[in-house]
């Protein structure tokens, strides 16, 4: 039996019949010892009063037919089978079965101890038909000398009966008790067992997800405490879980959005946690969830890493760099840290770094730093050759080649200068500490007054200098000295580019919010795989004839710079042998603009 409430009413049927087991016991008992020490006591008193009557019998005084009729009248009296003996045991009178015995000599216990002086009784059973019988003997006394006895026997049917019946009721009551128990143990059973259903219940619903409703309190005892105390479990660990779940969201939403790759092993290797920036990084196809619980082996085989994976494995932090065909052509920092649940080993964490910018900003920095190595030291071997050719030949130089020297010192310092104005120029917008005049500008008036100032210079190149300007052209907010600067820039290298015969054209156009000035040129053109990096710093794509002319090479940076502080862009579209087109656009004044000063 498995049931609370079915064992709880088998212990108290049990309880109960113990109880009426005993009760029926003790009370059968001591009902049986009541109505025999009356039945005994009753009879001993008959027995005295005829032992009493018979003396007048044994004195004489009367005749033996007395002793007879008193006999017959005890016997009526009392319903028992009497029997009367003399000192000698002969019998005198008798009643029933013992009137057979008259005259003769009748043996039994009781009697031979009554004629001893001493008054006894006793029950006995008989076997054969299972019915007990008192057995009862007084002596008769006459001036103190015992000289006779009278022996009574009676049966104990009637006591019998009357015990059976009381075992009867007793028995009738003990149904009815087990009754009684059995209806008011389920009842009983039913109170405590119906708040632990329904705690077992919630606690399935709890086990499934759900938190449903509380178990309601019925009582203030140790049901009603555990119910109590349920609810409070369980509005707890509803609390617990929520801030489990809030945590896991704020954690699951920090990794989503991590730059960085953030991958999860357990001890077999297989992927317990892979967020979408990690995905990004090793070029994978398919849902995160898709390879979660597949071992890191399938899913990127390329990768390799099993000597690093068993390093972590055994608890010692291990970074790696990987890079080429098995990223797709990024540069990745992978750190592979163990971590552990309490003091088991849980698995490794992968954190992957996309770092190809750093790497390729270290490229530049280092091409950064052998560029201007190179650009002064150029010059500075020109002049120090010269210098030393001056010095050398202090007196002996006609004074045409000495003042060839020295102009040709002075355009390596004039080129230096250069050089180190732009350097400053660049490193004061990286800083941002560039003071802004931005006000309302009229685009095309800038734009012709530039024109104008390399009109000469193109003339004298046999280029072709032109610049149309669509109608209404609303005003920009820009820095006029750093547009200014921009264009001539643009138009300076548009002129050296350019061989002769060709033509170069500014043309200015509105485009949504933006004012875009174009300057095209006929000349040699820009190969496509240069095109990419041509705003960068020190970049050139004849780097002879750049310097031959007199570029730094910076010239385009500082632009696009210039530009994008503006809040603008800056394009370069390109055809080799065809020519070059760099176009930058600018904001248009907002309507109650006015300048600012940044």
């Amino acid at each position: 039996m498995r049931s609370i409430q079915g064992k709880i009413v088998v212990i108290y049927i049990l309880l109960v019949l113990v109880a009426m087991e005993l009760i029926s016991v003790q009370l059968v008992r001591r009902l049986q010892s009541y109505y025999e020490t009356n039945f005994r006591t009753s009879l001993t008193a008959q027995a005295n009063l005829l032992a009493g009557f018979s003396v007048r019998y044994f004195s004489g005084e009367q005749p033996e037919s007395y002793l007879g009729d008193l006999v017959d009248n005890f016997r009526l009296q009392t319903g028992a089978q009497i029997v009367v003996v003399d000192a000698g045991g002969m019998v005198l009178a008798a009643t029933g079965d013992a009137s057979t015995q008259l005259g003769k000599r009748l043996q039994q216990p009781e009697l031979t101890r009554a004629l001893s002086g001493v008054a006894g009784g006793e029950i006995r059973r008989d076997s054969a038909q299972g019915s007990r019988t008192f057995y009862l003997a007084v002596p008769v006394r006459r001036e103190a000398q015992v000289v006779g006895a009278v022996g009574f026997s009676s049966s104990l049917a009637e006591v019998d009966r009357t015990l059976n019946e009381i075992k009867g009721i007793l028995l009738k009551a003990t149904a009815i008790a087990l009754s009684a128990t059995v209806f008011l143990g389920f009842a009983l059973a039913r109170t405590i067992t119906q708040p632990i259903q329904e705690v077992t219940r919630q606690a399935a619903v709890i086990a499934g997800g759900e938190f449903g409703e509380p178990v309601t309190v019925r009582s203030h005892d140790e049901i009603g405490q555990l119910a109590a105390g349920f609810n409070y479990l369980r509005e707890r660990l509803q609390q617990t879980l929520q801030e489990i779940s809030d945590e896991k969201e704020k954690v699951e939403a920090v990794l989503a959005n991590l730059n960085d790759g953030v991958l999860a092993l357990d001890p077999a290797g297989r992927i317990v946690h892979l967020n979408p920036a990690a995905r990004g990084l090793l070029r994978l196809p398919q849902a995160p969830a898709d390879v979660r619980g597949r071992r890191w082996t399938e899913v990127f085989p390329e990768l390799g890493l099993a000597a690093e994976l068993a390093r972590a494995q055994g608890g010692t932090p291990v970074t790696v760099r990987l890079d080429g065909e098995k990223t797709g052509g990024r540069v990745l920092k992978v750190h592979l840290d163990p971590f552990k649940s309490g003091t088991r080993h849980a698995g490794v964490v992968l954190t992957l770094q996309d770092i190809t910018e750093q790497e390729q900003l270290e490229s530049l920095r280092r091409e950064f730093v052998a560029n201007v190595s190179h650009e002064l030291r150029t010059p500075l071997t020109t002049i120090k050759s010269y210098v030393e050719t001056l010095l050398d030949n202090e007196g002996a130089l006609e004074p045409s080649l000495s003042r060839r020297f020295l102009a040709v010192i002075n355009a390596e310092v004039d080129r230096m200068t250069r050089l180190v104005r732009d350097l400053l120029q660049l490193a004061q917008l990286d800083a941002g500490r560039v003071r802004w005049d931005k006000r309302p500008l009229d685009l095309a008036t800038v734009v012709a007054e530039v024109a104008e100032r390399f009109r000469m210079p193109a003339e004298r190149a046999g280029l072709t200098l032109s610049v149309s300007s669509a109608p209404g052209l609303p005003p920009v907010i820009a820095d006029r000295d750093r547009v200014e600067q921009v264009l001539a820039n643009l138009i300076g290298n548009a002129i050296k580019f350019t061989p002769s015969g060709g033509r170069i054209e500014l043309r200015l156009v509105r485009e949504g919010s933006m004012v875009r000035t174009t300057v095209a040129d006929t000349g040699v053109g820009i190969p496509l795989e240069d095109q990419p990096r041509i705003f960068e710093r020190f970049y050139r794509v004849d780097k002879a004839r750049s310097r031959t002319l007199g570029g730094t090479g910076l010239g385009l940076s500082i632009a696009r710079q210039i530009v994008e502080a503006h809040g603008g862009e800056i394009t370069l579209t390109s055809t080799p042998g065809q020519g070059t087109a760099v176009s930058f656009a600018l904001p248009v004044q907002k309507a109650g603009g006015g300048g600012v000063v940044a």
